[in-house]
């Protein structure tokens, strides 16, 4: 009974601001006030480059970046980060319309085309850095856009914008051999593996905390592959979400658990934004 009079009073609450809702400018959010939940898509992006003989299923233009995004806008579409998720489980609300663009690896080609895209359109992104990339190229920088990952320096300048938010994507487990990213190995103790695991995210997480002052809230699985046993260690590790790449549109609840397991759409080359965004919200 209780709760039911609380959405009543939720409602008449709205009514009060609606005039000055109908008012706002369309650049302006306007909110649920007491969705229980959300549908949320995640577009999974990874390097940017001019030059076409790289395009591929991961790595495509930033003119494909710019069309997709000002698509969403257009759409209505509005990107957040994971801690707008994380704010959204406590009771905070999220645009009508959210959705997340995410870039895999942290390549430095994402701050040579993808943030002054970001920029122009006023519109913000979530990069997972792999940590052993990133401590290389801080110790030896190199800018280049070909094939260059962000150093600490870039990821902190980043940061700075607002337009970026940075996330865990493993320490050395972006790898494909015995291990399958940060899978358990066949044969593998339950205690080895968790003392690898965690030991791995870990060490990212104090990296970019010491040396960029950012704690990231969510651990995005290497190549999507994924061991039961992990997701305990996530959360035991303090991390609030992860990213899978299991191709689905998400629903976010108030219930934290809800941001486990998120599913992204990747974004190849060769298809048009129009083709893309189709498969993207054909279930949505």
């Amino acid at each position: 009974m209780m709760n039911r009079i609380r959405r009543i009073a939720t409602g008449l609450v709205l009514l009060l601001f609606l005039p000055s809702c109908f008012g706002c400018a369309p650049s302006q959010t306007v909110f649920y006030t007491n969705a229980d939940s959300v549908s949320l898509p995640i577009i999974m992006y990874h390097s940017v480059l001019k030059d076409d003989a790289k395009w591929g299923d991961y790595c495509v233009s930033p003119e494909t970046i710019r069309e997709d995004l000002l698509y969403l806008k257009r759409e209505g579409y509005q990107t957040i980060f994971v801690a707008d998720l994380i704010a959204y489980t406590e009771g905070k609300p999220l645009p009508q319309k959210p959705v997340m663009i995410t870039f895999d690896d942290g390549y430095y080609n994402n701050l040579t085309y993808v943030l002054p895209i970001l920029e122009e359109l006023e519109m913000k992104a979530v990069i997972s850095v792999v940590g052993s990339y990133t401590e290389a190229y801080s110790e030896t920088y190199d800018p280049n856009p070909n094939y260059a990952h962000l150093s600490y320096a870039d990821i902190s300048l980043m940061a700075e914008t607002g337009r970026i938010e940075f996330q865990n994507h493993s320490y050395d487990m972006h790898r494909q051999g015995k291990r399958k990213g940060s899978a358990r190995m066949k044969g593998e103790s339950a205690e080895a593996y968790k003392l690898a695991f965690c030991s791995d995210a870990e060490r990212t997480q104090q990296l970019l905390k010491d040396n960029c002052n950012i704690t990231p809230t969510a651990y995005t699985y290497p190549f999507g592959q994924i061991s039961s046993e992990a997701q305990a260690y996530i959360k035991e590790l303090g991390f609030c979400a992860s990213l899978t790449c299991y191709e689905k549109i998400n629903i976010v609840t108030r219930d934290p658990s809800s941001l486990f397991g998120l599913g992204r759409y990747n974004r190849p080359s060769g298809l048009s934004t129009e083709a893309f965004m189709a498969k993207l919200f054909k279930d949505g």
